[in-house]
């Protein structure tokens, strides 16, 4: 006979109060239900993400501004003890681009932030089925999948094995079927080893892929609230400014006179009706009347609230949990730009991302291409560009103030504080050849091949003092002003 469960009291009250919280919604536990009061799902699941996405002006720009500030550089692939570029680097760089693999790479991150996870499905010519193990061949193909193209059909079941809780087997299906009318295309699910599926599941280090963390997920409600927000607004607007009449009548009129036709004797419409159409055709036309008798004709209008400010709370709310500054997910309509601190934010995010969410998934793709013989096996490292290098004003600029600096320095110490070289590559110019700012020296007359040794060299006549005058252009003092001269005017 089992044992009997006992539930502490305590337990018992946590528990009903999280299953509570869990159908109802809300983090007040003074209000259990205030999700549901507030119009916001307790249950999200791919569907409510892909239409947020597809249909929100918010949540497509924060996925296309992370996404296309972690991609607006290819990543490199590299042996970790050369930086230039090898036989092996140049090998895989040409096959990735004959698959063209760098957009579908980008469109597999795409389709990870909308959901949990994406699939990057390697088509390799190895002579097998996608439902056997990946074997050795060509790479064909890469196939960037939505998580509701896959679903897990076999799970490695044996706590003894290494594999245990892991997928043995998936499903893809051969198109996605949230992206509208397809017109009768067929379509099917087919097996694939998971040897054949990369798995990019952001926010799961664990290897866990329904762990992933959707983009949207952490503000969804305040999506719906932007959208409660600009649809009320706008809806108001258009009803404000829809001409809704009112009618008066007096107390002596007599309203069934309008109910008459045009040879004057009644008609079978009701007073309502004929207001009705007269109205109707009053709204949908620029040169229309209205005939009335004894009654005054109004329009109903109601106040309009301004939504900016409930727009921007709803707004900076979900530029926080996408952790994309307002000013750049947003924009300002005052023209003023993101501030450095928040542009320094935006680069650090990105840069977090790159190193601990797509580097190991790119780092997955290759290990994948060196066992199946597509690319030479060995070490190799990911590298990405730097997100906040200096554009050409800002290196203009950084150039403008060395030479001011230098300048200072020189007057202090008589020594130039850069070279020449250094202070071309502030600006990515190659170094100069030969010197371009000396002027070429008068030779020595006793070098001329074309004189007699035998002849005495002339006495020279006395030369009058020379009078005071600024470093020539030749020597020291005026090769650096000339220099700054120089690349201030390159600049």
């Amino acid at each position: 006979m089992p044992a009997p469960l006992i539930v502490n009291e305590v337990d018992l009250r946590d528990l009903i109060r999280s299953r509570s919280a869990y159908l109802t919604g809300g983090l007040d536990s003074k209000r259990p239900r205030a999700w549901e009061q507030f119009g916001y799902s307790t249950e999200l699941c791919f569907a409510d993400y892909f239409s947020a996405y597809s249909r929100g002006g918010a949540a497509f720009g924060a996925v296309h501004r992370l996404l296309d500030k972690c991609w607006m550089e290819r990543p490199r692939f590299k042996r970790p003890d050369d930086d230039a570029i090898t036989d092996w680097e140049q090998a895989l760089i040409d096959l990735l681009d004959s698959v063209n693999a760098w957009p579908k790479l980008r469109d597999w991150d795409r389709r990870n932030m909308v959901g949990r996870y994406a699939g990057l499905i390697l088509r390799v010519a190895d002579g097998q089925a996608l439902s056997q193990p990946l074997g050795r061949g060509k790479l064909r193909d890469l196939v960037p999948v939505y998580e509701d193209q896959l679903k897990v059909t076999a799970w490695n079941s044996d706590p003894q094995s290494e594999a245990f809780g892991t997928p043995a087997m998936w499903q893809y299906r051969m198109r996605a079927v949230l992206n509208g009318d397809q017109q009768g295309r067929p379509y099917q699910w087919v097996d694939v080893h998971p040897s054949r599926i990369v798995i990019l599941a952001e926010g799961a280090p664990g290897g866990d892929f329904f762990d992933g963390q959707p983009l949207l997920k952490p503000g969804f409600n305040q999506l719906v609230d932007l959208e409660k927000i600009s649809g009320g607004s706008a809806e108001g607007y258009l009803k404000n400014s829809s001409r809704h009449l009112t009618f008066e009548f007096d107390a002596n009129a007599s309203p069934q006179a309008i109910t008459t036709g045009d040879d004057g004797k009644p008609t079978s419409k009701s007073v309502r009706q004929v207001v009705s159409e007269q109205t109707a055709e009053l709204n949908s036309n620029i040169e229309s009347a209205i005939a009335t008798q004894g009654a005054k004709v109004g329009v109903l209008q109601t106040a309009m609230h301004d939504p900016e400010p409930a727009f921007l709370v709803a707004a900076n709310l979900f530029a926080a949990s996408v952790q994309i500054p307002f000013t750049i997910l947003f924009g300002q309509q005052t023209g003023r730009l993101a501030s450095d601190q928040d542009q320094k934010d935006w680069a650090a995010r990105c840069r977090s991302r790159q190193v601990n969410e797509l580097t190991p998934a790119l780092r997955e793709l290759v290990t994948r291409l060196q066992a199946c013989g597509a690319v030479e096996a060995g070490d190799f490292v990911v590298e990405w560009a730097p997100l906040d290098a200096p554009g050409e004003k800002d290196k203009t600029d950084l150039l403008d103030k060395l030479c001011a600096a230098m300048e200072r320095y020189f007057k202090a110490t008589g020594e130039p504080l850069f070279t020449r070289d250094e202070l071309r590559g502030v600006v990515d110019y190659e170094p100069a050849q030969g010197d371009e700012f000396d002027p070429p020296m008068e030779g020595d007359p006793a070098d001329d091949p074309g004189a007699d040794p035998a002849d005495p060299a002339p006495t020279p006549a006395p030369q009058p003092p020379e009078p005071r005058r600024e470093p020539a252009a030749n020597d020291e003092r005026g090769w650096v002003r000339r220099a700054i001269e120089w690349l201030r005017s390159a600049a």
